[in-house]
Order: C-alpha cells, then structure tokens, then sequence
C-alpha cells in the first residue's frame, strides 16, 4: 500500500475538514503516466506544532480509520454504541457524522475508501478504483437509502450491521475481491505512541517476537548499534507467572472453553482453543553493554529512555521498510537525538534503502530537521503544521501554502511564529504565581 493522501473530519479536536496529502505536486492525473507510483508520492511527511494543537489527533484519526476497517465487524460488535470521537466543544458538530477517506494505491492501482459515522453508526461508505483514466465505484452505501450497491464484478458481502464496514465485512469473510484491499490496508500500517504504557507493549512484543523466532536477534543488536548505546548483545529472560496469576487465567482458559463447547463449536475450534494454552511466562529484554570488565546483563527496564525509544521506534520502522505500508510516529524527537532522528528519516528518503516505498509519517517539536544543519531535506510540501483556532479546533496547514525565499531559514521562522504552530507562552502568568508564593 501507498498512501496519497488521507482526509477526516469531526474527529476528537479536528472538527473542519482537512487533508494531509502525501502526493508530489507532479502527480497531476489521476495515475502516473509510468506507472511508477514512487515518484509521485513522498516517503516522509512531519507534522509540526505545539503542544495540544491536534498533531497526535491527526495521527488518531488515521489509526480509527484503520481499525475501524479491521474490527468493525468483530470486536467493535460487543459496544453498546458505535465507536467514535467527535468534536465535543461544538454541541451541533458533536452530533454531526464523522468522516474518514483514504486515497491509496493497493496492487499498484489507486483507490478512494472512505466512510461517514455518526452515532447511528455507518452512514455512508465508499469504495473506488482507477482501471483505466476515469475513477469506477466498487462500493456505495448510503443509509438514507437503505441501499448497499456493489460494482457487476464484485462478489455479495450478505448481510452487514449498521455499525460495521462493508470492508471489515468483507475481511470476516475472506471476500474474494474486497478481502485483499481490506488486509492490504490492516496489515500495512502501523502507529508507534510516546505513551509509556505502548513502548511496554512494544517491548513486550519484541521479547515474544525474538521467542518465537520471527524476528532475529541480530537485527535487534544491530539496531542498537546504530544508536551506539553500548550494547553488543542481547538476551531473554523468561519468568513463569506468579500462582495466583496462573490460578485466575487457568479460570478464564475454563470459562472460555465451556463457552466454546456450548456454543457448537466444530471440533477444529475446540482444538485450535486447546492449541492456544499460554506459556504462562513473562518474557523481558537483556542487553549486555560493553565495558573494560564482564558484567552481568541488564535489564531492558535498566536502560535510558532513549534506549527504549529507538526500540519502540525502529523495530516497526525496520519491518515497515522491509515490506511497505504507512509508520506513524507520534512525537519522534522524544528521547532520540536530532543525529540518531537524523539517521531514521534518511533511510526513509534514501531509495537505495527504501525500496519497497515505505512511508513515515511523524509529528514533532523538534525544529532541527527543518534547520539548514540538517541533512535530511524536506521540501515544502512535506511539512505541515497544526494549530489551534479560537473555538479549540485544529487547523492543518502545509509549509508550500506560505510564502517564502528558498534559502529561507524554516526552523527560525516556524519558531518566531510565521507559520503558526507553535504555543502562545504567557510567563508573565508563571511569574505571578511564583511571586504570589513569595509574597
């Protein structure tokens, strides 16, 4: 999958329409003339601003509309309501639908999938594909109509619930036609968080991932060498789970297989259930660092907050670039040096590298890539930048928007405020509280 561009709105602090367009200004039809999609799409997209501004808001937005696709039809189905973060300082766009649409090229044809969802749940859904020089409809549904058309030469999906996507349906189903665009769009994207609570996860997962062999220990060492931490090996540790713990997921295993074998489940299922028996081991990172002396290996949890960054960080970014999609990387600068983020966007750019089209889509506060020191060269249209309006709302605007000379220092003037995006600092307020204390 490459993704051209992506537009929302009435999501969580974006509440107008806006487009985070990923195409060079060169793609001026609606499919290269070559054919070659690489060249009219750009690799790396930042998302500049300050805080609060709805940058991590934009990046929410594309993750909904990817796990939308993906759950819609399964676990979303267990909610009392449909899923969706609407705008809620604006009582009539609270109720109002919410819009999602990608434009991407799956199997190097372009397509337009998107939806509206409002609090009755699906209320439009589309998709499109470009066979030829003239955009076709595969998909149109339309509540008010109580109508789902699908194109001569696509399969019936059967019967859809008013709070699933016909997509994720289709996923469900193993669609013949829709299913590979479904799974093309889940499984080629992927969203990395500042969060503590996700960089645990990642490193959870990177830990199972080593254990069961489907990601190599050299890999892992070798991204720790390009960040230079030290560290010349890595190891696992696997701890078996206190009793109690095992005690109450032993009942749960219990529960769930009783509700299987009630349910008619063939035999298949109850096997594939008894296949599924944890481990019940807790498995962490162990990096040993070099040193003038042997010592005993350390703890993941022992390592730098930039350790645990660049992990959280690169192993997605390695498997994105081995195999194409879209990463998205909330706030990238944390806890990474501007050379180390330096050395990420460059195998990002670099075609040599990124053979397979990756895309990197990240948010940041750090100016340094935008600075005439930095290596990596963003042309205007990679740069965006958000801001927050008088009624709280997120405006998305991009760099080639504003005038500008093209020696222009843009880190300067980003940070004197010519673009917007950046935070309206009261100290005098600090100030005051400080000398209200004193007093």
């Amino acid at each position: 999958m490459i993704t051209l561009s992506f537009t929302v709105r009435n999501h969580k602090s974006i509440r107008d329409q806006v487009t985070l367009d990923l195409a060079r200004p060169s793609l001026r039809t609606l499919r290269p003339k070559d054919g070659d999609w690489s060249s009219v799409t750009y690799p790396l997209t930042g998302i500049f601003g300050g805080n609060a501004t709805g940058k991590s808001a934009v990046l929410d937005a594309l993750k909904h509309t990817f796990l939308a696709i993906r759950d819609s039809a399964t676990s979303w189905q267990a909610d009392r309501s449909m899923r969706r973060h609407p705008f809620l300082l604006d009582g009539t766009v609270r109720e109002s639908a919410s819009l999602y649409e990608l434009d991407f090229v799956h199997e190097g044809r372009r397509h337009l999938y998107g939806f509206e969802v409002d609090a009755g749940g699906i209320k439009r859904e589309w998709l499109k594909d470009v066979p030829a020089t003239r955009w076709r409809t595969l998909l149109d549904r339309d509540r008010e109509r109580s109508s789902i058309k699908l194109h001569s030469s696509i399969r019936s999906v059967g019967r859809v619930t008013s709070r699933e996507l016909v997509l994720s349906r289709a996923l469900l189903l193993d669609h013949p036609q829709l299913r590979p665009i479904a799974e093309d769009l889940t499984s080629s994207f992927d969203l990395v968080s500042v969060k503590d609570s996700h960089r645990d996860q990642r490193l959870r997962g990177i830990a199972d991932s080593l254990a069961d062999k489907s990601i190599d220990f050299a890999d892992i060492e070798t991204l720790l060498q390009v960040a230079d931490v030290g560290v010349t090996k890595v190891t696992l540790e696997e701890q078996n789970l206190p009793e109690n713990v095992r005690t109450i997921l032993a009942r749960l295993d219990r529960e769930l297989r009783d509700g299987v074998e009630g349910s008619g489940a063939s035999e298949s299922e109850r096997e594939e259930l008894d296949d599924e028996d944890s481990e019940l081991v807790i498995r962490s990172l162990l990096l040993t660092h070099r040193g003038t002396s042997e010592s005993p290996p350390f703890s993941i949890h022992q390592e730098s907050d930039g350790t645990i960054a660049w992990l959280a960080i690169a192993v997605p970014a390695l498997e994105v670039l081995r195999w194409g999609g879209l990463l998205c990387v909330d706030e990238i600068d944390a806890s990474l040096h501007p050379h180390l983020l330096e050395v990420l966007l460059g195998v990002f750019a670099d075609p040599l590298i990124n053979s397979k089209q990756a895309q990197l889509v990240f948010t940041s506060h750090e100016t340094y890539v935008l600075s005439p020191l930095s290596d990596v060269t963003l042309e205007p249209e990679q740069v965006w930048f958000t801001d927050k309006t008088y009624e709280g709302a997120t405006a998305l605007t991009c760099l080639a928007d504003y005038p500008r000379h093209p020696d222009a220092n843009v880190a300067k003037r980003y940070l004197l405020g010519r673009y917007g995006g950046t935070p309206r600092l009261s100290p005098s307020a600090l100030a005051s509280l400080v000398d209200t204390q004193v007093n």
